[in-house]
């Protein structure tokens, strides 16, 4: 028992609590944490771009059959989807892995005791895996978690396909 509380230690000093501030989009939110704003890139997940950017541009050379305009309006819903699953001024707790290239915190957000925001969004058809950083098992899990909202047709996967697939095509 002993040696259970001293590994479970330094995963509870990685743990924030933070008040939801800003859903940018569906893959990167704002919390006020201590009084300091933290800007969040949810880790493991990738959704569509709701705006025209750089990384729209990005994601369109994988995606010869789809329109950035039908892009842009799959990542508007899918900021709707974030924003259902969460509610702004809300408190929530994350853990936080580091930076990303843009100085962002990428983050697991908690939604309840069984389930993370992260993996909400793709088992909700709103998000695909981001497997570039996962392990094995990680891969393994989120890969069932995207088969099962794509033979469900959930989310994007219903009016979506097109755009949703080769986001996930970008991913792998």
């Amino acid at each position: 028992m002993l040696k259970f509380l001293i590994l479970l230690i330094p995963f509870l000093l990685l743990v924030d609590t933070g008040i939801l501030t800003k859903i940018v989009d569906g893959d990167t939110l704002y919390f006020k944490t201590n009084g300091k704003k933290v800007k969040c890139r949810i880790e493991y997940i990738d959704t569509p771009e709701s705006k025209n950017n750089s990384k729209l541009k990005r994601d369109m050379k994988y995606c010869r059959n789809v329109s950035a305009k039908d892009m842009i309006s799959a990542g508007k819903s899918a900021t709707r989807a974030a924003k259902r699953l969460l509610k702004l001024r809300n408190t929530y707790s994350y853990q936080t892995h580091g930076k990303d290239r843009y100085g962002r915190s990428i983050c697991d957000v908690q939604l309840d005791d069984t389930m993370t925001f992260n993996e909400a969004m793709v088992a909700d058809g709103y998000a695909v895996p981001f497997r570039r950083y996962m392990t094995s098992d990680e891969k393994r899990y989120y890969n069932r978690v995207l088969e099962e909202a794509r033979t469900q047709n959930r989310g994007l996967w219903k009016n979506y396909s097109r755009e949703i697939e080769c986001l996930n095509s970008a991913r792998n």
